[in-house]
């Protein structure tokens, strides 16, 4: 491996660099299994020789993917992770999103969630009750973030709208569209007390710290919240999310 395909390849760790070339990665035997058999596409994916000595069962050896066999020490360069298991791909971000395309069905917006463990975790939540339609505002952590691809095990694969952009242009679009817009606040009824009228709904997180920004917040139609039972001060954004994305899609 040339020296600049590793500069090119680290570079990627960082947010600006991974706008200019529109690529992501992700890294560990787990994930790149779930890439795999996912048919998102992959530009390409770099193991070490251990790796295939280690790891002969792996998905990718049964595929009919190509990849690239680099020494343990260019790879120890461009690893992002301690535990990164000799198996690195690389893949292209979303086009850039259309906001006039035609949404459906239920809407995740999360305003300013910092904390890469908690997009991921939400993002993996969504993911898994299919929710495809994720936008997330700027104040927020990068979602192609490495921190928020690791926890997010695989949902960028599979959300077929995932996009930073500008929220109240989006919410503001979709209460044209007739969208029930829901904020989860402190303030709010309980979940029991909501009415879901249909599936054209978008549920809004916002920061543990600061909540949801309030022109963000003036958009919405009701505000919801989780009732206590324990004492325990407050729940984290991703299990608040993760309850209410069930309940919603129960009723």
């Amino acid at each position: 491996m040339t020296l600049n395909e590793i500069k090119y390849l680290k570079s990627l760790s960082f947010k600006k660099y991974r706008n200019q070339h529109k690529k992501f990665f992700v890294e560990g035997k787990r994930i790149v299994d779930e890439l795999i058999q996912s048919k998102h596409k992959i530009d390409k994916i770099i193991i070490t020789q251990d790796f295939i000595d280690k790891h002969s069962e792996h998905t990718l050896f049964s595929s009919n993917l190509d990849y690239q066999i680099i020494s343990d020490k260019d790879y120890n360069k461009i690893k992002n992770t301690s535990n990164s298991q000799g198996i690195f791909a690389l893949i292209p971000m979303k086009d850039s999103f259309n906001i006039k395309n035609n949404i459906k069905g239920p809407t995740l917006i999360l305003n300013n969630i910092s904390d890469p463990g908690n997009m991921g975790t939400l993002l993996r939540s969504a993911a898994w009750y299919g929710v495809n339609n994720i936008f997330i505002s700027s104040g927020s952590v990068d979602i192609y973030n490495p921190k928020v691809v690791r926890s997010s095990m695989g949902a960028h694969f599979y959300l077929s709208n995932l996009f930073e952009l500008d929220v109240y242009d989006i919410i503001s679009i979709l209460i044209n569209k007739n969208f029930q817009v829901i904020a989860a606040t402190l303030g709010g009824i309980s979940y029991k007390n909501i009415s879901i009228k249909n599936h054209n709904w978008v549920l809004i997180l916002g920061s543990e710290a600061h909540g949801i920004d309030s022109k963000i917040l003036k958009l919405a139609n009701q505000q919801v919240s989780i009732p206590q039972k324990g004492n325990v001060e407050s729940l984290n954004v991703a299990v608040s999310g993760s309850i209410l994305l069930d309940r919603f899609l129960s009723k």
